[in-house]
């Protein structure tokens, strides 16, 4: 999953709990965002 090629093997720094929402903060500013919406866990990782 060329997706997520940005964040493997990155140290993990932070870890944010929002309701519905679980931030993963990594070395070099990555940030993956894991969503709940309708159900369904959807991610999105900045920087891509």
């Amino acid at each position: 999953m060329a997706k997520y090629d940005g964040i493997i093997n990155q140290e993990l720094l932070t870890v944010e709990e929002k309701e519905n929402e679980v931030t993963l903060i990594f070395r070099d500013n990555r940030y993956l965002f894991i969503r709940l919406i309708e159900g369904k866990l959807v991610t999105e990782s900045v920087p891509e």
